[in-house]
């Protein structure tokens, strides 16, 4: 019988599959409905929390494929103690939970028993099994929240966004949109020179999703040239990181990116095919991306939306870390 690790990696391989699939394609979410939008925020109403990094993307893709309506989760468990029951014949999507600390208790020089966290040399992978509302009996229908839609008030927020910039965005009359880590400085074509108002919102997101990864921020690798593997890794970062931002956000963006993401699709496919688990290590980095962009502009526009305040680590968030085997940066 497998172990818990074997039948996490078995999953993940399964939805890296998908997504490469999607790739392929010519797909990476790029074409996601309104709908599509909202299932980017899968969320727990019983534990109050919201999945996150690599089961994040694995309920958004379950979603879509299911045709589900409703972006909520619990377990078998949870929904139990609160009364309710799975429909007959419904099968629950397995999402994963890694343990880096753990409680040890000692004793100090009294003899007083005290408990420290102390982090493990190796991290101990668990799974749960989550189902979806529309896999339970009489579950509250679900509502959907405001969205950002009129023209007028996305103009507006992308221009608050870029004023919550943490490096200088520039634009002007040229046909590259770039983040420039040497100069820590976003340079974009002029706004006009795009296709429309949500184009440029994506692209800006996007840039500023690189930004993050400067040594004085998120401290990602930004020396990777165009073509290389690790040019690959920190775009598909960037990627998620702006399709999270732009959930988190409320935005519903269906625009085009200025620069043609053909070239992009293949380097990522090439990528995830040596190496799967560079997938969820993308994920759990996208979500910082998305918490720090989110965070400075909630921090000065005060955005009435539950985004802060998540822990770092908690039973959803599916990061697999530096000591997870097969990581390498």
């Amino acid at each position: 019988m497998a172990g818990a690790f074997e039948i996490v990696m078995q999953e993940r391989k399964a939805l890296v599959d998908k997504i490469i699939g999607m790739m392929k394609q010519g797909d990476f979410f790029h074409n996601a409905s309104e709908w599509d939008r909202e299932a980017m925020r899968p969320q727990n109403p019983l534990s109050k929390v919201w999945y996150r990094g690599g089961n994040r993307m694995k309920l958004m893709a379950i979603v879509t494929e299911k045709g589900y309506r409703d972006p909520r989760w619990a377990t078998a468990k949870q929904l139990f103690e609160k009364g309710y029951h799975i429909r007959a014949g419904e099968h629950g999507t397995i999402c994963e939970k890694w343990i880096f600390e753990k409680e040890k208790k000692t004793r100090d020089k009294y003899g007083n028993i005290v408990k420290e966290v102390v982090r493990l040399d190796r991290p101990q992978v668990m799974f749960f099994r989550v189902f979806n509302g529309e896999q339970v009996e009489d579950f509250p229908e679900y509502v959907q929240p405001e969205r950002v839609e009129d023209k007028t008030q996305l103009g507006k927020m992308i221009d608050q966004i870029i004023d919550t910039s943490e490096c200088p965005v520039l634009e002007a009359a040229q046909d590259r949109a770039y983040y420039s880590p040497s100069q820590d400085k976003i340079v974009l074509p002029l706004r006009g020179m795009f296709k429309d108002e949500e184009s440029f919102a994506k692209t800006v997101i996007h840039e500023m999703g690189h930004s993050t990864g400067h040594p004085d921020r998120l401290k990602r690798p930004l020396s990777g040239i165009f073509g290389s593997a690790e040019y690959a890794k920190e775009e598909l970062r960037a990627e998620i990181g702006a399709l999270f931002t732009e959930a988190d956000l409320g935005i519903l963006l269906k625009g085009e990116h200025y620069e043609d993401h053909s070239d992009y699709l293949r380097s990522w496919i090439s990528v995830l095919e040596d190496d799967y688990n560079e997938f969820f290590r993308a994920c759990a980095d996208a979500e910082q991306i998305a918490k720090r962009l989110v965070g400075n502009y909630t921090k000065k526009y005060e955005l009435k939306m539950e985004v802060e305040g998540l822990p770092d680590r908690d039973m959803e968030l599916a990061g697999p870390e530096k000591t997870v085997p097969g990581r390498s940066r």
